[in-house]
């Protein structure tokens, strides 16, 4: 039970019998003791109680029960104005709970006020924890700063008790005011505390209820959203996009290395970087995003502002560069890469489970090795999933399907065309429209990815021969063909099949390709090379170990990843990554591509930074090859 102070002085000292001593006007007048062993006058106490526990026990919402106890109080008491104030987070700020018979004006004047051994009567209750009887509003100096309006609006007195949680820790106030100066009844004062002890078990299940709600739908471990708030609002999401038009792009993450961190350093350092993990993602996926955490070292970003599959993956390479930096954990400094899968959902799209399609990609993407990106495009209704897509893909390969789309690569400076990457497609059939990211990886699973390989290359030189435009072409080279010892063969006879120089062709490979090759890749690309064959590192800066792969191999042309070139304008970070990339690249003498150039001042800047060649959608989309 918490003291009771009466006015703006405590008499501690004074007889044990005297639980308080009364101040008439505040610090004026005679003082009176009142008994402790009687109740005199007023309520037997709150006679109703049990309403306001009913409502507690139906989960009302915590507003409509704490007026409805105010509502009590003032039956109960003849003329009171009942007030209930909660304490803010910080424990420092009151807020106005309920009030239903106080003005608006008075209850707007002290909403968010500190509390304070001065502030008043409930802020003095609050802080110094103890229940406080202002007899006379006019007469308390603690009530200087709002007396005159206090008194302008009829409020002379005021009683106000402090409740408490479980832990002890003030949650706020329960106060009565009255139109004339009086002191209460030690009937009064019962009924008053009985009243604190309501509020308090009001607001302790409310508070309950709301950690029941949050934990059944946050993860414990990073406070992101769990699978099934991700299941809500990609449902949500998706009615959104088949009325707007818009796309929505779904992201799962896995993170690779998780279990290793756990044997080496323990579990609270395998939590703690998933937790900074965790708070990467956030930052990168954007305020519109929803970021979630399936289980286990899997994470989920769902974004509905997409406006193609370029963008998706915009984004999703953002995600997968957010986690290059390494995260300080107790000290350590800790590397995580993370493969991804990518679905992306148009206003037409009829996929009813987006999770296993997007699940389906990660795991393609694992077995492609650290960091790679596979996406799944179903975006286009009746495209259909792996299972369907297997023998279609053979089919359409016998049936010559697929076919080359080629984008520019330009001088910056000039804007003359210099080559053209050779980029494939499925371009007919039922499937017409499937993106490389899907049937690629189902290529190589189901073993006809060199006969694609094959195709593109001879498709691509004999372009090349038709266009007899002194341009030269890249293509693209998957793990299968850079691990096949007949690939210098292949590329020999292509080559002399259209008399072309070695010169003219160059062969993209990524990190996680030659990851993946071994030995095997690096022995066939330095043949090549010595060949005449130029030989390039796409998607440059996404991975961990490029820059020991410019070290052991010449390439020719390094290729800026489209991740750094789409956060140029507003990202020093960005240029800064740009400006020594072109830098290193003329210590190695080698070309340098910017990948994704869509904007007139992302040339502007590439130019700036010392860059020479660009690829993008500012020089033209995939197509037709075209004269320089």
């Amino acid at each position: 039970m918490f003291p009771v102070t009466y006015g703006a002085e405590s008499r501690p000292d004074r007889a044990p019998r005297r639980e308080a001593e009364v101040v008439r006007g505040g610090s004026r007048g005679r003082k009176a003791a009142l008994p402790t062993s009687v109740r005199e006058g007023g309520s037997d106490g709150l006679i109703h109680g049990g309403d306001i526990l009913r409502l507690i026990a139906a989960h009302a919402p915590l507003d409509t029960t704490l007026r409805r106890l105010a509502e009590l109080v003032e039956e109960e008491l003849a003329r009171a104005k009942a007030s209930i104030l909660l304490l803010s987070v910080d424990g420092q700020h009151i807020k106005v709970a309920a009030a239903p018979s106080l003005p608006e004006q008075f209850n707007a004047a002290i909403d968010g006020e500190t509390i304070g051994p001065t502030q008043g009567t409930c802020g003095v209750a609050a802080y110094e924890r103890r229940v406080v009887i202002t007899t006379d509003i006019g007469h308390d100096p603690n009530w200087e700063p709002w007396r005159d309006g206090a008194l302008a609006l009829g409020l002379a007195s005021c009683w106000s008790t402090p409740f408490v949680g479980a832990d002890n820790e003030v949650l706020g106030t329960f106060a009565v005011y009255f139109g004339e100066p009086r002191e209460p009844s030690e009937g009064e004062l019962l009924l008053l505390r009985e009243a604190g002890h309501l509020a308090a078990v009001a607001v302790q299940q409310d508070a309950s209820q709301r950690t029941l709600r949050d934990l059944a739908r946050t993860d414990p471990l990073t406070h992101l959203a769990n699978r099934e708030v991700l299941a809500d609002r990609l449902q949500a999401a998706q009615a959104r996009s088949a009325r707007s038009g818009g796309s929505v792009a779904l992201m799962l993450l896995g993170v690779d290395g998780i279990a290793a961190v756990n044997e080496s350093f323990g579990h609270a350092a395998g939590d703690e970087l998933l937790r900074l993990i965790a708070q990467r993602l956030v930052i990168a996926a954007g305020p519109s995003a929803t970021v979630a955490r399936m289980w286990g070292d899997e994470f989920a970003v769902l974004r509905e502002d997409v406006r193609d599959s370029d963008d998706a993956v915009t984004i999703a390479t953002r995600l997968r560069q957010a986690l290059v930096e390494p995260f300080d954990v107790d000290g350590l400094d800790l590397f995580a890469s993370a493969g991804l899968g990518l679905a992306v959902l148009g206003p037409d799209s009829v996929e009813p489970d987006p999770l296993r399609i997007a699940g389906a990609a990660l795991e393609r993407a694992k077995a492609l090795g650290r960091g790679e990106i596979v996406m799944h495009d179903v975006s286009t209704a009746g495209q259909g999933d792996l299972v369907t897509l297997a023998p279609a893909l053979r089919r359409g390969i016998a049936a010559q399907e697929f076919g080359l789309a080629y984008q520019p690569i330009v001088d910056l400076r000039s804007g003359r065309v210099v080559r053209h990457e050779a980029l494939l497609r499925w371009a007919s059939g039922q499937h017409q429209g499937v993106p490389p990211d899907t049937f690629v990886p189902l290529a190589e699973r189901i073993g006809l990815v060199g006969d694609l390989g094959r195709y593109a290359l001879g498709e691509a030189l004999g372009e090349l021969y038709r266009q007899s435009s002194g341009l030269g072409v890249s293509v693209n080279v998957s793990v299968h063909q850079l691990s096949d010892d007949s690939l210098p063969a292949t590329v020999d006879e292509t080559l002399a099949k259209y008399d072309l120089p070695a010169s003219r062709l160059t062969l993209e490979v990524t990190e996680g390709v030659l990851l993946r090759s071994g030995g095997v890749g690096w022995r066939i690309l330095s043949t090549l090379r010595e060949r005449g064959v130029r030989i390039a590192i796409d998607d440059f800066g996404t991975g961990f170990g490029q820059l020991s792969y410019l070290r052991q191999f010449p390439f020719d042309e390094i290729k800026i990843d489209r991740s750094f070139v789409a956060d140029l304008v507003d990202d020093a970070h960005a240029r800064a990554i740009v400006a020594s990339v072109v830098s290193l690249a003329a210590a190695l003498e080698s070309e340098v591509v910017a990948e994704g150039v869509e904007q007139p001042e992302q040339r502007e800047i590439l130019l700036e930074l010392g860059c020479e060649y660009g690829q993008g959608y500012l020089f033209g989309v995939p197509g037709v090859m075209r004269p320089s």
